[in-house]
């Protein structure tokens, strides 16, 4: 049996930004671009956030939050929401 309701995809995208970047100080800036999509068959809402990062020496930093930048977005069936 399957659930077709309740079905998000989280897609992120990633970008080096070599102008907030000092390879030669071993510093290195990146954007994200999350999309979150409701292939679900009713609204599902985002009322909170959990990531994980982990650097390129294996050091890892835990992110938290309510929502999203500042919103708690609803998303109707069919529907995205963006945020970088």
């Amino acid at each position: 049996m399957s659930d077709t309701q309740h079905q998000v995809n989280v897609r992120v995208d990633t970008r080096y930004l070599p102008e907030q970047s000092a390879p030669e100080q071993n510093r290195f800036a990146f954007a994200y671009t999350v999309t979150i999509e409701n292939q679900g068959e009713v609204p599902a809402q985002l009322l909170s956030r959990h990531w994980i990062i982990t650097d390129g020496d294996g050091r890892t930093q835990e992110v938290r939050g309510a929502g999203v930048v500042g919103e708690q977005p609803l998303i109707a069936p069919g529907a995205q929401h963006t945020y970088t």
